[in-house]
Order: structure tokens, then sequence, then C-alpha cells
């Protein structure tokens, strides 16, 4: 496989993740609280999923909005939707947010050890390949 092959590969990775999570924070604020405690949502959010209030939904759906810009900018290397303003800047700044976000599960797992589990282990390795994808989709990007 050519180096430009596996370059795209990775870039689609990272879209492909970025749209999961999309499709996952939406469907949290159907799915109800016991999707919110599985995804490990902060106690502010499971509190205000239960009483109703505002918080809850609203950050399901800013997180969602983030990690669709995530997947356009993504995709946008790919060629498959128009350039967005700041590409190459906004996708450097995607690809250190995933890999701060993947390196520090080690370091805060030492002081916290409810960290230590399969999911949020899951996560830094799927959010780090992400990371990895944007990376690429920078270098790719003129």
């Amino acid at each position: 496989m050519d180096t430009r092959k596996a370059g795209r590969l990775l870039i689609a990775l990272a879209v492909l993740i970025s749209l999961c999570g999309v499709v996952i924070h939406i469907g949290a604020i159907f799915a109800g609280l016991s999707w919110l405690r599985f995804f490990n949502a902060p106690q502010s959010v499971l509190s205000s999923y239960e009483a109703g209030t505002w918080l809850a939904p609203a950050s399901c759906l800013v997180i969602a909005g983030l990690m669709g810009t995530c997947a356009y900018y993504a995709a946008s290397a790919l060629g498959v939707v128009r350039r967005p303003p700041l590409q190459r800047t906004g996708l450097l700044l995607m690809s250190a947010i995933c890999g701060v976000r993947a390196a520090l599960l080690p370091v805060l797992a030492i002081r916290h050890p409810e960290l230590r589990n399969t999911f949020e282990i899951l996560a830094a390795l799927i959010w780090g390949s992400a990371g990895v994808g944007f990376m690429v989709s920078f270098f790719l990007t003129s």
C-alpha cells in the first residue's frame, strides 16, 4: 500500500470516529440516563438529565457539534466536502487536542483510579487514532 493511500485511510478513520461521536452524543439525549452513565458523563450532566434541565441536552449537542466539525474538516482533506476556513489550523488544533486527550489518560489514571477502565482506555486509543488522522490531514493539505 502506498503512503498516500494509507494516509487517506487514516483520514477516513478520523472522519468515521468523529461521526460516531456525533451519533453517540445525539443518541444519548434520547437513549437516556443509562447511556449517559455508560459514556461516563459528569455528575452535573446526569443530575441535569434527571431534573429535566437544559445542561444535559445542551452539552450533548455542543459536543456533537464539535465532533461534527472535526468530521467536516477531515472530510475536506479528502475532497469530499468544500474546504472550510482555516482548514490547516483547525486540523492541527484537532490533532493536538486528540493527542493530548490520549496522552493524558495514563498520567491522570495514576491519581484517579476510576479512569483505569476499559472504556477510558479504548476512548483514549480511539481518539488518539483520530488525532493521527487529523495530523495526516494537516500534512496532506496545502
